[in-house]
């Protein structure tokens, strides 16, 4: 049997993939718009050739993004290198992205939200590409009584173009650069929309305020928010009507003593009941899963030497999941093994786990109901199990239960794989596979290469 997903000495996404330092995680299906920052390691004088990402979140990374000059804070389909730093033989670079997304499909009524992953690719000079795929959440806009339950939650519009004011435009309060440390106060702005506030008097219909924090890569607070600050602001319920926005005044990392580095702009939107008490509707300042980003900073950043913790939330942090080597499908229905390659971060061996697999919608690929766990012994592959799986009735997701990882000490890797065929009418190009390993966050799997 012929695998590709290899185990390599280093499996941080830095390394293999791209580092997702932050996106714009969650906004209403009005604001359909993409943006991104990244970091990834490369070979000594490798560079940034092609920048894409996913327009439809289907796992077609179709839109091709422009180079323009770092700071620029444009509205169109870019990106740009934040930094270039050098570190003994290899390069790291960081860069920030934007762009238009087609995901403006209201959720409603059976849903408060859709979640879309965003294939990012980055291919480079040498020939190599690297992917990263980070989720996004649309949320309803509107809202009736016949809803679900959990639609109608207040939220914070994502700026774009030149709709909301500031300077050179509404979105430059995403990957903003600041090398002196000071941020204008047109740069992160606030509209606050609680759909329940047509029917006033309703449950969770009413919102004034905000939480904001702009926090470290680690998520540790900054020294200008070392707890979320409260920020009135006015709820309403009219797309067209961006009269109520508001702009957080300026800031200054260098006075407040901040380090340099890569900073989120966290907003977690309130709301409250007819009697005033608070509504479970609001979202969590407490947890900073809960927190829309809707921007960022770049202050004095230089990427350092040493490959930075990515932030693992609590009951996440026995392994760490990474793509694989890339693997190529040829329309003649073979079989291909693409899949990630598992890490142990914790001591103690890992309790078997349940593995979901997603197919990228139509594309053109099958599974077989068959994954594979196999360990590197030396310079040899070792296939260790080969266990049988489910799949949905639509064939895009494969799931295996009790998944013995093969992860002993802490440092001991493996890799999961699945078997994969391209069908006669498979789109060529690139793609790759969703994995879901237990409670850790989703991985994207291999890049996948479909041939003609």
């Amino acid at each position: 049997m012929t695998t590709a997903a290899t185990v390599r000495d280093t499996t941080h996404p830095e390394w293999q993939g791209i580092h997702t330092l932050g996106h714009a995680n969650r906004f209403s299906w009005w604001d359909s718009e993409f943006r991104y920052d990244g970091r990834l390691r490369v070979p000594s004088g490798v560079r940034i050739k092609e920048v894409r990402y996913s327009f439809r979140g289907d796992g077609n990374p179709d839109v091709r993004a422009r180079e323009v000059t770092r700071g620029r804070g444009g509205i169109d389909q870019e990106y740009e290198v934040i930094d270039r730093t050098s570190h003994d033989g290899y390069d790291v670079l960081t860069f920030t992205l934007r762009g238009d997304l087609d995901v403006d499909r209201d959720p409603r009524p059976q849903n408060a939200s859709l979640r879309y992953r965003i294939l990012v690719t980055v291919k480079l000079d040498n020939g190599e590409t690297r992917i990263a795929d980070p989720e996004i959440e649309v949320l309803a806009a509107t809202w009736d009584r016949n809803d679900s339950a959990l639609v109608g939650r207040p939220f914070v519009r994502l700026p774009y173009d030149r709709n909301w004011g500031g300077e050179p435009n509404s979105q430059a309060g995403f990957g903003y650069v600041s090398d002196s440390g000071y941020v204008p106060g047109d740069k992160f702005i606030v509209d606050l929309i609680n759909p329940r506030a047509v029917l006033p008097g309703t449950p969770g219909s009413y919102s004034d305020r905000v939480y904001y924090q702009l926090v470290h890569e680690d998520g540790t607070p900054s020294r200008e928010t070392p707890e979320p600050q409260l920020w009135k602001a006015d709820g309403h319920t009219d797309r067209g009507d961006l009269s109520h926005k508001t702009m957080l005044p300026s800031l200054n990392f260098s006075r407040n003593g901040d380090k340099p580095g890569y900073y989120r702009f966290l907003v977690w939107p309130q709301a409250g009941n007819p009697d005033g008490s608070p509504s479970n509707l609001g979202w969590d300042r407490t947890n900073i899963e809960e927190a829309f980003q809707i921007g960022s900073v770049y202050y004095q950043y230089k990427a350092n030497g040493e490959v930075s913790p990515t932030p693992v939330p609590p009951g996440q942090g026995q392994f760490l999941l990474s793509p694989g080597g890339p693997v190529t499908l040829h329309r003649n229905g073979e079989i291909q093994y693409p899949g990630v390659e598992v890490e142990a971060t914790g001591d103690g061996r890992v309790a078997p786990q349940t593995v979901s697999v997603t197919l990228p919608q139509g594309k053109g690929l099958r599974f077989t109901g068959r994954l594979v766990v196999g360990v590197m012994q030396g310079a040899q592959w070792v296939q260790k199990e080969a266990p049988d799986g489910t799949v949905s009735s639509d064939g895009r997701v494969l799931t295996v239960q009790g998944v013995n990882l093969e992860l002993g000490a802490k440092g001991s890797k493996s890799a999961v794989l699945v078997e994969l065929q391209a069908l006669a009418n498979a789109v060529p190009g690139d793609t790759s596979l969703s994995f879901l390993i237990g409670n850790q966050p989703a991985s994207s799997s291999s890049l996948i290469r479909i041939s003609q």
